[in-house]
């Protein structure tokens, strides 16, 4: 495939940009043009999208109705296929689409993998032949669709890539997660595969209490599985609602800082830590789980691509939410931000749009914790330090660290 020319059109400078990292991480020769209906104002009735192959149209428009844009351009004779991204309302997402949109994106719920799904699907021929694409069926009651050896408990998720259900061993007995990815491609450079199975050689090169353990890997000719323990606790999510001590908090974050230690040392980035990542086992041990979006040291691009942006906007560092390259001081800034929200129940920055939280992490000041949390604002203000050389630089200065005092001082079980 050729590289693709398009068109950006949206209200935010940023957004512009954050969608410019994501088609260049996957076409990196791609040519782009961006629009700012604020500055430029509303498109000429003669502008036709000559010279390109998709025009991507952010809702609003010059603090407007983008469906009216989107109406006035699929008025004019061949233009290009229009991907329209808007707030996720399913009246818009209905008009969208009766108005001549290709596809539709959520912007609250935009991934690299839903953008690049819908750019591929319109330049190979249009996004309806995404929907001829072969997918798994859909579990039977009582079994795990490409898996008879294990009985179906529920489903826990499905996601873009993959889909995660409970399930138990019909030989042993053993209660398992399963993540099973839903199309195993034709080549082995598909990415989405590559990815899914680095997840499982990452976590099995890891000896550590508080790492996911990993029963099984699977592979068939349509499918692909990876079997894990089962944290039958809940996540750190609930815990937090529920309010913690400031000691709790403490100590459940040396935990993680200590897992972090761990896949730092073989070279590993979690990238995604965040509260939904932390479970309990039935002895309430914790567990760092989900390395879908870890990266091995030593890939400078990756599999993922120099420049895509990936993670929860909420737990990334500046830098993962500009699309630069991270190391261990991203995952420390993530760990900065979960440990803010133990002590508080709140998290540091926050906003209605993604972008919104992703420019705070990067311009707005480290909150202040309340007086009675005073003690921790030292290492709060170390790990989320704006630039990664002021952070601490690594988890073992994070297990170092104690409150009162920025000194380095050793302490049993760190």
């Amino acid at each position: 495939m050729a590289a693709p020319r398009i068109f950006i059109i949206d209200d935010h400078a940023d957004f512009r940009r954050l969608l410019g990292h994501h088609i260049s991480a996957r076409w990196p020769a791609a040519e782009l043009q961006y629009y700012d209906p604020v500055i430029s104002g509303r498109l000429p009735l003669a502008f036709s999208g000559a010279g390109s192959d998709v025009v991507l149209l952010g809702h609003p428009a010059a603090h407007g109705d983008a469906l009216e844009w989107l109406r006035q351009l699929r008025r004019v004779a061949r233009f290009p296929p229009v991907i329209f991204l808007g707030n996720g309302d399913e009246r818009q997402v209905v008009a969208a689409i009766k108005a001549g949109a290709e596809d539709y994106i959520a912007k609250p719920t935009l991934s690299h993998s839903r953008l690049v799904e819908a750019l591929e699907a319109v330049l190979s021929g249009g996004a309806a032949s995404e929907a001829g694409k072969p997918r798994m069926p859909a579990a039977a009651p009582g079994t795990i669709p490409g898996l008879p050896g294990y009985e179906l408990i529920r489903s826990l998720s499905e996601g873009d890539i993959s889909s995660v259900y409970l399930g138990r061993e019909r030989a042993g007995g053993r209660t398992a997660v399963l993540k099973v990815l839903r199309q195993v491609p034709d080549s082995g450079t598909d990415k989405h595969f590559d990815r899914f199975l680095q997840e499982y050689e990452l976590i099995a090169r890891i000896d550590h209490p508080n790492v996911v353990r990993i029963f099984d890997l699977g592979v068939a000719d349509d499918h692909a599985y990876i079997a894990m323990e089962y944290c039958s606790r809940g996540s750190l999510k609930r815990r937090i609602t529920a309010g913690m001590s400031s000691e709790q908090a403490f100590a459940w974050m040396r935990v993680i800082a200590g897992a972090l230690a761990a896949l730092h040392a073989v070279g590993i980035y979690h990238r995604d830590l965040k509260p939904t990542n932390v479970m309990f086992r039935e002895d309430d041990s914790l567990v760092l789980i989900d390395f879908g979006l870890a990266k091995q040291a030593q890939f400078k691009a990756g599999i993922t691509g120099t420049g895509a942006i990936f993670g929860t906007p909420y737990y990334m560092s500046p830098e993962q939410g500009n699309g630069s390259i991270v190391d261990q001081r991203s995952d420390i800034y993530s760990l900065g931000v979960v440990f803010y929200e133990m002590l508080t129940g709140s998290k540091p920055f926050d906003g209605e749009a993604a972008m919104a939280v992703i420019i705070q992490h990067r311009e707005a000041p480290v909150p202040r914790l309340p007086g009675n949390l005073a003690r921790f604002q030292p290492a709060i203000d170390r790990m989320l330090a704006k630039q990664p050389e002021d952070r601490f630089q690594s988890a073992e200065e994070v297990l170092e660290w104690r409150p009162g005092s920025l000194a380095a001082v050793s302490a049993e079980g760190a």
